[in-house]
């Protein structure tokens, strides 16, 4: 929420009591901060308890905010602010540093023209101009007499900075009829009475300030840029979104020649449980996707889920990623994350590993299923179905080593298809064939039949045991 002030040091309120405000406000407070190092002086202020606002009389209640002055917030310090910022990301920046040698090699001048290239403003600013060795003043002029433009063009249009969140033709504009948030922004022209209320274009009502320009800046730069709206206080707000921005835009880790894909949520949740800001109370997350056509999307996490994660990363390796196709990954933890947030069991993720593993037997995931297991068990909270899981697995194991491991392998096939078919009746009926094979009573028959609710953890934790796994040095 946005007011106007009258009587005080200050003439603008911000309160983070939305997402969109929230963020815009941690944007501005880095905004304020990099103007104090840079030009001395203190333009804002943090609203204190008990102070007499009319505002919190008319809201019902106090809520901590920033007082600053409008004129305070210019285009010139925004665009400076920026290359700041997001300093890596401008290739003027590029040229600026690579620049300064006492002599240049064939490709240090090729790399300096591909950045002279960059983008379409740098292709206009340089259309000209060639680096070749020797005219560094040309570049750095050049530069310096079209700074600003450069750096506004590139902020823009880049799809990871301005675009990836507004409107980009709404840059640094004043209020508009509708939010420049992407997925808040409708063409008045043709949308407006859709949105409203009974079709009544006149009832539609948009919020939209210049201070949603700083919302960029309050997000993690990274392919899924993640904002954590916890505004118990500017202090835990700013604090939250610092942290959370240090783990997520760690550099991606290649170990053991193969590159650590996605795991986005689970940089977050780690970074959320590491910290004990978050461990008392809710917190809403807001999510965006890099393209135009993807829109804000938030989630919640709750104090119970994260009491959840922080038992499991505790007790458990849950390490595991399998490659389906080019671009397509099944990554455990990322999956564990989602299922734990939106309170959905494991017995989907649990299915699709077992599958993984009757294709080829890794030890990796072998483990993951039995860890999986126990996390499924306790979340579902059934009584002594620890015991009756464990029974399993040691059954399961004994079984596979009385047969030949081709044949082991056929029955776990047989038995992950019933399984993934949710055929409760099949899965019987092969485990009565195998019985049979053995020559012995298999035990677990009975437990499934006991717990007719909860059986797909018990036929999942046997048919795991069937067949040992082969541990590769590629693993």
């Amino acid at each position: 929420m946005k007011i106007k002030l009258e009587n005080d040091s200050y003439d603008t309120l911000l309160l983070p009591i939305e997402w969109r405000f929230s963020a815009a406000l941690v944007g501005i407070v880095k905004y304020f901060d990099y103007l104090e190092n840079k030009e001395g002086k203190v333009l804002y202020e943090k609203t204190r308890k008990g102070e007499d606002l009319q505002v919190y009389k008319d809201i019902g209640g106090y809520i901590e905010g920033i007082k600053y002055n409008q004129c305070d917030i210019t285009e010139e310090r925004y665009l400076l602010f920026c290359e700041d910022f997001f300093s890596d990301e401008f290739p003027h920046i590029h040229v600026k540093k690579m620049l300064g040698e006492q002599s240049y090699t064939e490709e240090q001048i090729s790399s300096i023209n591909k950045e002279l290239k960059a983008n379409d403003v740098m292709k206009k600013v340089f259309n000209d101009i060639k680096f070749d060795g020797t005219n560094e003043d040309v570049l750095l002029e050049t530069i310096e007499n079209n700074r600003f433009e450069i750096i506004r063009e590139t902020y823009r249009y880049k799809t990871n900075l301005y675009r990836n969140f507004s409107n980009k033709k709404r840059l640094f504009t004043g209020s508009n009829p509708h939010c420049r948030l992407l997925g808040y922004y409708l063409d008045e022209n043709r949308k407006s009475r859709s949105a409203a209320y009974q079709f009544d274009k006149d009832t539609f009502v948009a919020q939209d300030i210049i201070e949603f320009d700083f919302i960029p800046f309050a997000f993690t730069n990274t392919p899924i840029s993640f904002f954590v709206n916890n505004n118990y206080s500017i202090d835990v707000l700013c604090k939250t979104n610092d942290e959370i921005k240090t783990v997520m835009e760690e550099k991606v880790v290649i170990r053991d020649n193969k590159i650590e894909y996605g795991k986005f949520k689970t940089r977050l949740m780690k970074g959320l449980i590491s910290s004990n800001d978050f461990m008392d109370y809710d917190v809403e997350v807001i999510m965006k996707e890099r393209g135009d056509d993807k829109c804000f999307e938030s989630f919640y996490i709750n104090h119970g889920n994260m009491k959840k994660l922080k038992k499991i990363y505790e007790t458990y390796n849950v390490s595991f990623s399998y490659k389906y196709s080019y671009n397509y990954w099944l990554v455990v933890e990322e999956e564990l994350v989602d299922c734990c947030i939106k309170g959905i069991y494991l017995d989907d993720l649990l299915e699709r590993l077992l599958v993984i593993s009757c294709d080829k037997e890794h030890a990796n995931v072998f483990f993951v299923i039995n860890s999986l297991i126990n996390i499924n068990v306790d979340w579902k909270g059934v009584p002594k179905m620890n015991d009756v899981i464990s029974r399993a697995q040691k059954t399961g194991y004994v079984v596979g080593q009385k047969i030949e491991k081709n044949k082991a392998k056929a029955y776990k096939n047989k038995l992950t298809n019933a399984i993934i078919s949710h055929d409760y009746d099949r899965i019987l009926e092969i485990m009565l064939q195998l019985s049979g094979y053995i020559g012995e009573e298999i035990k677990t028959i009975y437990d499934i039949i006991d717990n007719k609710d909860d059986y797909s953890d018990i036929a999942i934790c046997f048919t795991n045991a069937l067949v040992p796994y082969e541990k590769e040095n590629n693993e």
